[in-house]
């Protein structure tokens, strides 16, 4: 007999109390006893008067798991309350497999209803260790149960079950709905002869099922019978039928849509859009790429709302090809829709660079979104006419930092030398982002008068100014900044020296190799860091003598990053200095040394490796494990 303590005990009082908050407190409570006491009690609360206590039973009974707690809730699922034999049959199922025998048990209750509901349950479970249980239930008496069974075959999906399917859709009139569907769903070729037959049924219902479910088998072998069925049938079997091939061509064979009336195809194509499921949207889309016509355009058009991500970008990707053909329905569209839409919009004009859109995209300069304004400046740079110049200036001044930036950046796409001295002033901007639109559109539009005035800025009165003068010159790129940035070295600011280096290494001229070696001797950790790769850049292979020195470097991390980039260079002569590491005292540094070792591919590390690989540090061990496979791998 199960011992139950004191608080369980005051818990099962609680929940027969008329106090509501009591009774939810015992549902809430009881869940912490996992034992049959709680079970029954539990079970018990599903039968309370208020719904949100029925609830919150459902819910313990959920934390506290088992077949027995299926078991005890297999006793509701004959109540005469309808809502809650409901919320039982809805508990069991979540339960999952662990209720299936006790739903096996009630397959065969006397109750009609009951063995309904255990059929039920066991399909929505969806394990085929019921599949014999269901599969005998086909027999039942009662034609609700059969039609239960029928149902739930093709939730389980077992082809082991398609004879027997076959069966009742030949044989059964009060399941031959069920079966079918279940055949489709369970999508065994070897069905598809009694599913042709089924095809020269009187009553249409069958016919609509047994199409549906031919379609829902993905069979490219069903397509020429369905079309069989085309000439003289009315608009909706049409519909029905030609809903059907385009479930088997998007899985199967696309060119089965090919000869098809093409009002109905279209028709269907949009009721696909219209429906729920985003994959078939996306196919649907896919089809109407390359059709023409204002109804097909308003379709797409409305696709571009969808709460899909998906959808939405593959009917701007499918509205791009007919951006050009589409112009007056897009420039209507501009004018109306949420702020997404017209994003949305926006961004399918700049991907078709029409500069038929010019206009209707300029209306939207002062639109009340930013988020608007902000696709409207990255359109007009991608449309790339220079007479929208003067918008994109103005969108420059907008309030909203993101809008400044997106209209800068897209200034240098269309600008030129006359809108350098214009564009300046946004090297100031109080958000860095503008900044750093202002210098790559600068860097775009390049020429002598651009490369003057970096090479000013590398001693204007601000290090922001001078550092970003430095980086810009790097994107730039022309031989004649190389001794400036060379210069600029020296600079007694190390952010302006390290971003020199990174632009030194960007260039690659040769006559930076011997200034950059000198300053792998740098005071500041971040350059000396830069540096390393600016002297690879330049030198290669070569470079190992230099920045093998900084194996010894005082800062961790400058240490750390030679011996990733020396790993990678994967020269043996340093490989004896790397083994060395893996005694170093900083777990960081052995964990490199590791790492860097599997790059260089010297068999001498495999003894030293082998020593490690059970080191105290799990992360060296792990490094060290990692490898030595690498290298038994190779050697």
């Amino acid at each position: 007999m199960e011992k139950i303590d004191p608080h369980q005990e005051e818990l099962l009082v609680w929940l027969s109390s008329e106090d509501f908050d009591q009774r939810e407190a015992a549902c809430q409570q009881l869940r912490d006893y996992d034992n049959d006491t709680s079970r029954a009690a539990l079970v018990a609360a599903i039968e309370d008067p208020n719904k949100g206590i029925r609830e919150l039973a459902a819910e313990g009974l959920l934390s506290l798991s088992g077949e027995r707690t299926a078991l005890f809730l297999s006793d509701l699922l004959g109540h005469e309350d309808i809502s809650i034999r409901n919320l039982a049959a809805e508990t069991i199922a979540k339960l999952g497999s662990c209720s299936i025998d006790p739903m096996v048990e009630k397959a065969s209750d006397p109750d009609k209803d009951v063995r309904k509901f255990a059929i039920d349950i066991l399909g929505q479970i969806g394990d085929t260790a019921a599949l014999n249980t269901v599969r005998k239930a086909l027999d039942d008496e009662n034609p609700n149960v059969v039609c239960s069974a029928a149902e739930a075959l093709g939730q389980l999906g077992s082809p082991e079950a398609v004879n027997d399917l076959v069966k009742i859709l030949n044989e059964n009139e009060d399941a031959r709905l069920q079966a079918a569907e279940a055949l489709g769903k369970i999508g065994d070729q070897t069905a598809l002869d009694a599913l042709v037959k089924a095809l020269d049924s009187d009553d249409p219902v069958v016919v609509f099922s047994v199409i549906d479910a031919m379609g829902n088998m993905q069979n490219a072998q069903a397509g020429p019978f369905l079309k069989k069925l085309l000439p003289g049938a009315d608009d909706a079997l049409k519909e029905a039928i030609i809903g059907a091939l385009i479930k088997i061509a998007k899985y199967s064979d696309r060119t089965i849509l090919e000869d098809l009336p093409v009002k109905q195809l279209q028709d269907c194509l949009f009721n696909v859009i219209e429906g729920d499921n985003s994959e078939n949207k996306i196919f649907a889309l896919e089809e109407l790429e390359h059709w023409e016509g204002p109804s097909v355009v308003d379709k797409i058009l409305k696709a571009l709302d969808d709460p899909d991500e998906d959808v939405r970008n593959k009917a701007k990707d499918v509205l791009k090809s007919s951006a050009v053909s589409s112009t007056e329905k897009i420039s209507q569209a501009l004018l109306n829709g949420s702020d997404e839409y017209i994003c949305n919009l926006l961004e399918t004009i700049a991907a078709s660079g029409n500069s038929r859109f010019v206009h209707d995209v300029m209306k939207l300069v002062y639109h009340d979104s930013p988020e608007v304004r902000e696709e409207v400046a990255w359109t007009l740079g991608k449309i790339g006419d220079r007479n929208i110049i003067k918008a994109l200036f103005t969108l420059a001044e907008d309030d909203v930092g993101h809008v400044r930036s997106a209209a800068i950046k897209s200034i240098g796409w269309v600008g030129d030398d006359r809108d350098v001295d214009k564009l300046l002033k946004w090297l100031d901007d109080q958000y860095i982002d503008v900044r750093e639109a202002c210098l790559g559109a600068l860097v775009l539009i390049g020429g002598q008068q651009v490369i003057d005035h970096f090479r000013n800025d590398l001693n204007h009165p601000e290090i922001e100014r001078q550092k970003m003068a430095a980086t810009a010159l790097g994107w730039i790129g022309e031989k004649e900044v190389v001794e400036p940035l060379i210069t600029a070295l020296n600079h007694p600011e190390w952010e302006v020296r390290r971003s020199a280096v990174e632009s030194l290494g960007r260039i690659a001229d040769k006559r930076a190799v011997d200034p950059l070696k000198v300053i792998l001797n740098d005071d500041n950790a971040q350059v000396r860091k830069s540096a390393v790769d600016a002297v690879v850049s330049l030198e290669g292979r070569d470079a190992l003598n230099s920045i093998a020195m900084l194996l010894e470097d005082q800062d961790r991390w400058v240490r750390f990053h030679a011996i990733n980039v020396i790993g990678s260079i994967g020269d043996h002569s340093v490989t004896d200095r790397i083994l060395n590491l893996l005694s170093d005292e900083d777990d960081i540094i052995r964990v490199a040394a590791a790492k860097a070792l599997s790059g260089l591919k010297d068999e001498r590390s495999l003894a030293v490796l082998k020593n490690i690989v059970n080191d105290s540090n799990q992360d060296v061990a792990e490094a060290a494990s990692q490898a030595l496979a690498a290298l038994e791998r190779g050697v």
